[in-house]
């Protein structure tokens, strides 16, 4: 349900894209475009347990007595929503694979009791796209949601067939949106039928944020929006790469991104991509065209490289960056990885710029910290910032972090200098608040990310 009259969008029918939403007046950057409260609401199929009514993390202690499912305490067993369902879900539970199996399929359980019931949200799920046919054609995938889903489903959804569960799954895969708050504990998913009109654009122009309170949804325009232009979100991180970024466009949404920044296999001239070549040290290494599985080839000396390889390549070392950044990385490790690789990534390849994403936050949350240290914070949060702003320019988490960290740094340094009396005290206060005011850029990010209240 949108809460509110809207002026700002229409929903219109595009040739190739399907129903989306266009701006119907310029919309200003931070500007509230949709605020939308979640339709239904479930656990994400690979979490670990959860509250199956508040999805909340489970602590392991309560159990419903009837389902056997977690909860966190009376109250949520005893709340209106999961009496009316708790004899169906416990039947759910005698028949799945333990707990995580069926948390899997409580969403789709959810969203076939509101077609059942006749709740009129339903209709708009239901004009979702949900990529049947092109899922159908990955037999293995269609299998295992046959048996471990569907099959399952239908013994106790008695009047559900195999065509419609195929259905809502394949509604929840196109489209849930996914939410992990790890500060109150709370992961799951949600369908929002309005907001799932946005279509995905690299180069994208809003952000949505959940408010973990209500699970309702907030989508705020990341730059200026021109009337008619479509309003649009990524699907994906935008620091991703390519082979990566199409790879998982194609196989999860089944279509080819043909925004600026993937019809330019330079990257708007980034090269976060771009691979050094092995056979002569020094052409790079990039896509010949804009397809997926495209030949990439050395532009000196011309030497090709098929699509696969280059993806095993850039994943295993991903794999490698991940093992080091997962649990306390150290400043050498980081450190470590870029230098390691210095023959083989564009030194702004993106696992570089999130190798030094991460050794950024590694250096701010030293106890001590020298001038070398700010200098180093302040040249890495400076040189990443210059080139996430032009695959991703407008306002951004990314960004907020990055500018933080630069001007805490310059605020740092100016201290330092005027303990050594490099500069006198008018100039310390005259500098300072510069970086202040330009430090307000830094809380346009915060705004960006934070969900309206309802």
């Amino acid at each position: 349900m949108v809460l509110g009259k809207n002026d700002s969008f229409e929903i219109i029918d595009k040739p190739q894209v399907g129903r989306c939403l266009r701006a119907t007046r310029k919309i200003p950057p931070l500007e509230v475009i949709l605020v939308e409260m979640v339709a239904v609401i479930g656990p994400h199929h690979s979490a670990n347990p959860v509250c199956v009514q508040c999805l909340r993390e489970h602590t392991g202690e309560y159990y419903c007595v009837d389902c056997n499912l977690p909860l966190c305490d009376d109250i949520c067993r005893n709340d209106e929503e999961h009496i009316e369902e708790c004899s169906e879900l416990a039947q759910l539970a005698k028949l799945s694979k333990g707990t995580e199996h069926v948390l899997m399929n409580v969403l789709a359980f959810r969203i076939y009791k509101l077609k059942e019931k006749g709740i009129p949200i339903w209709k708009d799920i239901d004009e979702l796209m949900d990529h049947s046919k092109e899922r159908y054609q990955n037999v293995e995938e269609w299998k295992m949601f046959q048996i471990n889903s569907v099959d399952i489903l239908k013994q106790v959804l008695t009047n559900a067939d195999d065509a419609i569960l195929h259905k809502i799954i394949g509604i929840i895969a196109t489209n849930a949106v996914g939410f992990n708050h790890k500060k109150a504990i709370v992961k799951g998913r949600g369908i929002y039928p309005t907001l799932s009109l946005a279509s995905h654009n690299c180069v994208c122009n809003s952000r949505y944020s959940v408010n973990i309170d209500d699970f309702s949804v907030t989508l705020r325009a990341r730059r200026l929006i021109e009337e008619g232009e479509e309003i649009t979100i990524s699907y994906l991180p935008t620091i991703f790469g390519v082979p990566k970024r199409k790879t998982h466009i194609e196989e999860e949404w089944y279509f080819q991104c043909r925004c600026t920044r993937c019809s330019d296999v330079t990257e708007f001239g980034t090269y976060v991509s771009a691979l050094k070549c092995i056979h002569c040290n020094e052409g790079l290494i990039l896509p010949e065209n804009l397809d997926k599985d495209s030949l990439w080839r050395c532009r000196f000396c011309m030497n090709p490289f098929e699509a696969d390889f280059i993806a095993n390549f850039v994943q295993t070392l991903e794999d490698e960056l991940y093992a080091i950044s997962k649990s306390n990385p150290t400043i050498k490790e980081l450190e470590g990885f870029v230098r390691t690789h210095i023959k083989d990534l564009h030194n702004k390849h993106y696992l570089n710029l999130i190798a030094q994403r991460n050794l950024i936050h590694v250096l701010t949350q030293e106890p001590k910290t020298n001038k070398e240290a700010q200098k180093k914070i302040f040249r890495l949060s400076k040189g990443v910032l210059s080139t996430i702003t032009r695959i991703d320019p407008g306002y951004s988490e990314w960004m907020g972090r990055l500018m933080k960290s630069m001007y805490e740094a310059q605020l740092a340094l100016l201290k330092i200098e005027l303990q050594e009396k490099k500069i006198d005290k008018n100039t310390f206060l005259e500098k300072s608040e510069d970086i202040w005011n330009q430090m307000k850029e830094v809380e346009k990010c915060d705004i960006l990310c934070t969900p309206c209240s309802i």
